[in-house]
């Protein structure tokens, strides 16, 4: 069992990846194609984004996989939360000075796409030195 919580945690981290980058496609296809996929970033892809990672939390810890690693996994789904807070003051029409702080929407958004690098890259070097002691 403890292995096959340890490879899904593993491809769960490249799927996390994939569903970050998406996110971000889909956010740029919304404003320079056609507004109807901000529905797939915000609804769809974004609660894959926010859940993908919970789950990678409980198969990591079954699987044994150290605490950092894990703390990353959740912090994807934390700074995805942050994601969606960032967005009241736009969603509330809110102007001047209050209305700046959704800008940071965009910052926010690289750092996660920073944290799920990292939780790949990371994941992929414990995974081999796992597999090296066995």
């Amino acid at each position: 069992m403890r292995e096959v919580a340890r490879r899904a945690f593993v491809g769960g981290t490249w799927l996390v990846g994939v569903a970050v980058l998406i996110q971000v496609l889909l956010a740029g296809l919304g404003v320079f194609t056609y507004p109807g996929f901000f529905f797939w970033h915000a609804s769809v892809n974004g609660s894959v984004v926010f859940f993908l990672p919970l789950l990678l939390v409980l198969v990591g810890w079954l699987g044994g996989v150290p605490a950092r690693i894990l703390g990353l996994a959740g912090a994807v789904t934390g700074l995805t939360i942050v994601q969606s807070l960032l967005l009241i003051p736009y969603h509330m029409n809110m102007q001047g000075p209050l209305r700046v702080i959704s800008g940071l929407h965009a910052l926010n958004a690289i750092f996660i796409f920073w944290v799920a690098l990292q939780l790949v890259a990371r994941t992929r070097g414990w995974s081999v030195r796992a597999d090296a002691d066995r």
